[in-house]
């Protein structure tokens, strides 16, 4: 080995053993959890028989009903022209379907039976994993809950520039 890749194999292992140095503060602790979370909920979203994209559109269709593009845009904060491809793709695959209803000048997208039956499909899939790891909290379930819901009320308020009440 040479004295520069000597040298940079160090950096790199004290620079480890530094990062372990760091004290695990609760705020350590939980972006850990989150960073793990976020692997599995990856890792969930792959095996998926849906891709992101469609389980978004058929999780908002499910539960606003028929809606236009734009409704659609608004509601997922994306530009319309990135819902125009995501809901053509989706329109391909057979999981929705656009047509014109009375009274409404845009034409309205709502999902097929066969993206409904995909959506209740990946759907059941998820919540028995989210059902797994919530059964093993047993009777603390109901306080996890609300207080999961208390943290993401208030790191909503964070990232967003306010502050928690």
């Amino acid at each position: 080995m040479t004295s520069a890749s000597s040298s940079a194999g160090m950096s790199s292992v004290s620079t480890r053993n530094r990062l372990r140095e760091l004290p695990v503060t609760p705020d350590r602790r939980l972006a850990s959890l989150l960073y793990r979370l976020d692997l599995h909920r990856r890792l969930a979203e792959h095996r998926s028989p849906l891709g992101t994209a469609d389980g978004r559109l058929l999780w908002l269709l499910a539960d606003r009903g028929p809606s236009t593009l734009r409704e659609i845009s608004d509601a997922l904060g994306l530009e319309q022209s990135t819902v125009n491809r995501q809901v053509n793709a989706a329109l391909d695959a057979g999981l929705l379907r656009r047509f014109t209803e009375p009274g409404r000048s845009a034409r309205v997208i709502e999902p097929t039976e066969q993206g409904t039956a995909a959506f209740e499909d990946a759907t059941t899939t998820a919540l028995d994993a989210y059902g797994d790891g919530l059964r093993v909290l047993g009777d603390d379930t109901a306080e996890f809950l609300e207080q999961l819901g208390r943290f993401v009320d208030a790191y909503g308020e964070a990232v967003r520039g306010g502050r928690p009440d």
